[in-house]
């Protein structure tokens, strides 16, 4: 029997067409729940449960209210679970008792990203399934989420036809074709290639050029050892759907196999461009860049890693960076500026102490583009960490020289000497600029000390004799 649940004009007209008149038209937003109800009641009489992972109440006691209501689901088994730590702990104990949990996460938690416990939960329970939660439809992080391994995306708000029909399509594929998928990856994981294969072929007779059966018989195909005829499976799954991520995923790993770097991050580069929110990808693709020493690219991509786990609140970004700059600046000094500016800026962000040489080498990339009063500013980060480094001293009064701010730098130079009184005696022009610097700024004993050093080093210096001469 369907039932009415409210009037309508053409509801009623069609019903005075039915010669039954017993018989009632159900409304198409009811339809939803009605045509996926059984798949979902029959996972909880299987032992079946859902947890919610989420601190939006409003949409689990919709959730709950409407699935007891509507699909006469006990509320034992709709629970709801405040952190990521509890549903790591509840998880694994239902499994135990046989139970199975069915995930619904939010994609971010106190503004952290939740895709790494999505990662974590598929590399311990494969068979689970997640959907993911969000207020935001953005592509890219459905994309992420989806490759990291949810098995559906909902975008709140949701009303309880889309809820049911998205959970009853994520737990059984309603067409012929999707449960051929299922089976052909089932024979997959139990190693039965050629069952596989012959299941593979089933599907492109029903569906050709379908990516879902070129990526089976791919794998099927590659399990039975010819490689060149998987590869252009995996070359065919990806042509006919550009947007797929799973056929260039196979193909990096097809070339990882066979060692060619030169394709491996060419197609890797193809899938960050479609998902382009995964830091592992980011950080393999700048590595890859790093060995053929193309340390700008590297840069660049190693830039963008951190940025992500600074958007996912990992406060490790900041070392991570302090390291990428590290290693690009001994390679590429120019390259290493954006990556040094990302130091300074996420170390005031998350509040994290930095080593004073990244503001040190900051300072010298933008001492060696003119902008000295940027300089100046990165020097005395620097100082505030190291405050009797004599490289940091002398950096700052040549910033402040070039600013032509003699009074300044003569200050820095001071310090210097004062501090490090051997400082000159290994580095003539450095002596010579200092000497220079103090006479401009009316320092004439200090001058002299520097000058005299450098006259009995070489006598016959013309400049230093002049400048001495101009002492008096």
């Amino acid at each position: 029997m369907y039932v009415v649940k409210s009037s309508s004009p053409d509801i009623d007209e069609r019903h005075g067409e039915l010669s039954t008149k017993n018989l009632y038209l159900l409304k198409s937003d009811d339809q939803a729940i009605h045509r996926y109800s059984d798949t979902v009641i029959d996972f909880v009489d299987r032992d079946g449960l859902f947890l919610v992972v989420s601190q939006d109440k409003t949409f689990f006691l919709n959730f709950r209210n409407s699935f007891c209501k509507e699909l006469e689901i006990d509320q034992g088994r709709i629970r709801l679970l405040s952190s990521t730590k509890r549903a790591l702990e509840e998880i694994p104990v239902y499994r135990e008792y046989g139970k199975k949990p069915f995930l619904f996460l939010e994609a971010s938690l106190d503004g952290r990203s939740t895709l790494p416990l999505v990662e974590e939960i598929k590399s311990r329970f494969k068979d689970m399934f997640i959907i993911l939660l969000s207020s935001d439809a953005d592509e890219k992080v459905i994309a992420r989420s989806l490759e990291t391994g949810a098995d559906n995306f909902i975008t709140k708000p949701v009303s309880v036809n889309i809820l049911v029909e998205k959970v009853a399509n994520t737990l059984e594929p309603r067409d012929e074709v999707g449960k051929m998928i299922l089976e052909g990856k089932r024979r997959l994981g139990k190693v039965e290639f050629a069952l596989a294969y012959g299941v593979a072929r089933d599907i492109l007779g029903i569906k050709p050029g379908s990516p879902a059966g070129l990526m089976i018989m791919g794998d099927a195909l590659k399990g039975l050892c010819k490689r060149a005829d998987a590869l252009k499976m995996y070359l065919q799954a990806a042509e006919n759907a550009p947007m797929y991520l799973e056929p260039l995923k196979k193909i990096v790993e097809f070339h990882k196999e066979d060692g060619d770097r030169d394709e491996v991050l060419s197609y890797l580069t193809r899938i960050d461009e479609l998902s382009p929110l995964h830091v592992e990808r980011k950080k393999e693709i700048g590595e890859l860049h790093f060995e053929r020493r193309d340390v700008a690219h590297a840069s660049e991509y190693f830039a963008e890693a951190v940025q992500i786990m600074h958007q996912m609140k990992q406060p490790e970004c900041v070392t991570q960076a302090e390291g990428y700059a590290d290693r690009v600046f001994r390679e590429n000094n120019k390259a290493a500026r954006p990556l040094l500016q990302l130091c300074a800026r996420l170390a005031r962000l998350n509040r994290v102490e930095l080593d004073g040489t990244v503001h040190n080498r900051l300072g010298m990339l933008l001492r060696q583009e003119g902008d000295w009063r940027g300089a100046v500013k990165a020097y005395t980060l620097a100082a505030q960490r190291l405050p009797d480094d004599a490289n940091v001293l002398f950096n700052m009064g040549m910033a402040y020289v070039e600013g032509k701010d003699y009074g300044s730098a003569a200050q820095r130079f001071e310090r210097l000497l004062r501090l490090h009184p051997d400082f000159h005696l290994d580095n003539v022009q450095a002596a010579y600029v200092m000497a220079q610097v103090l006479v401009k700024a009316d320092r004439p004993k200090k001058a002299e000390a520097l000058l005299q050093h450098l006259l009995a080093a070489d006598p016959a210096n013309p400049k230093v004799k002049a400048l001495l001469d101009s002492l008096g």
